[in-house]
């Protein structure tokens, strides 16, 4: 399994708050809430970045996707059945 690395800013007060000395099982859950908070903000950055792909593409590569895809309809109606 790879260790992946993620930086991220919060406000000083809510750190002060995750320094607090508490027992394992609510340190667990601010690590926990911590990291949920990051999920969302790389979900939602990963959704811009879609958004903005299919906004900025050409026709050119809209109707080469849209090949492509239609390649591999046939195996994907052979996993549905």
């Amino acid at each position: 399994m790879t260790m992946q690395t993620v930086q991220f800013e919060l406000p000083m007060t809510l750190l002060e708050r995750a320094r607090v000395w508490a027992i394992d099982e609510a340190r667990e859950l601010v690590t926990s809430l911590l990291e949920n908070y990051v999920h969302e903000l790389e979900r939602d950055q990963r959704r811009q970045a879609y958004e903005t792909y299919y906004d900025t593409r050409s026709a050119g590569e809209e109707a080469e996707e849209l090949s492509l895809l239609a390649d591999f309809t046939f195996a994907d109606a052979e996993i549905t059945v």
